[in-house]
């Protein structure tokens, strides 16, 4: 993609050149009042004369893009993804002022806090460029998406975020993704994320917390694996809960999950001792 302030020139050089000529011989048009506002950063007025522009007929690219750039802006963003959408269809050669307009409007959703709205620019950007980096915002976005019920997604940028933020924030990513993958009933992968947490903060203000899961989860894997009649893993998962101490309302219960798998296997001594404990 271009850069921006090349794409910002030839915006705008192609607004004002095709238009300013005709609209001098026939006074002041909408249009032209329009330039005025926005030469005076008056966008709010502006976009009112370029609509006005518009309703007259003057359905031209040139108005049809000071109308849509001036949507974004003032921070209109489905207006203005409407606007481009039917823009583009004639003027296919502005979609980079488009992806533009909608970065910008990520940016400032982005810094105040407003995930939702970033979500759709992003999303917006990325419709007419698949390509772009939003890395700068995977976090956010990542919690967006968490929040909203789209797992797939949400993990998918948690792992863009893992790629770029520093070390010191990374073990409160890995607890989201472990907590994500939790809620999806995938507590091997939560386990595996949850174990990197605590790789990365043993003491941390979730360490406790992280323990109580991973034991949970290997409680629960280890009845499924016995179910399943797969003895080693039943043993190996209550011997995680076991190891962890945690959580402590299940170890007696895992002792003697651990004593009946033995049992099975015909490892009688050690299940003598798994009862015992």
């Amino acid at each position: 993609m271009q850069k921006p302030r090349k794409i910002i020139v030839r915006f705008f050089a192609l607004l004002f050149a095709m238009f300013g000529s005709s609209a001098c011989r026939s006074g002041e048009t909408a249009v032209q009042r329009g330039d005025q506002f926005w030469a005076d950063s008056n966008y709010t007025a502006a976009l009112a004369e370029y609509r006005l522009a518009a309703g007259r007929g003057a359905g031209d690219e040139e108005t049809m893009a000071r109308v849509a750039h001036a949507y974004a802006l003032t921070g209109q963003l489905e207006r203005a993804r409407e606007e481009y959408s039917n823009l583009l269809k004639r003027a296919p050669e502005l979609v980079d002022q488009a992806v533009f307009d909608y970065l910008t409007l990520a940016k400032s959703a982005a810094a105040r806090s407003d995930r939702f709205g970033l979500a759709r620019a992003v999303e917006a950007a990325l419709e007419l460029r698949p390509g772009i980096d939003a890395g700068q915002w995977a976090p956010a976005l990542a919690r967006h998406y968490a929040v909203a019920g789209d797992a797939d997604r949400a993990l998918e940028y948690f792992e863009r975020a893992l790629a770029v933020v520093s070390d010191a924030a990374a073990p409160n990513l890995l607890f989201e993704v472990a907590t994500l993958h939790e809620r999806q009933g995938d507590c091997g992968e939560a386990m595996s994320y949850l174990r990197s947490y605590l790789a990365r903060l043993p003491y941390g203000d979730s360490a406790n917390d992280a323990r109580f899961r991973i034991g949970s989860c290997a409680f629960e894997l280890g009845k499924r694996a016995r179910d399943q009649g797969n003895l080693e893993q039943a043993l190996e998962h209550f011997g995680t809960v076991i190891d962890f101490g945690s959580p402590a309302n299940l170890q007696d219960q895992a002792w003697f999950e651990r004593g009946e798998a033995l049992l099975a296997a015909g490892r009688r001594p050690e299940a003598l001792e798994a009862f015992r404990r």
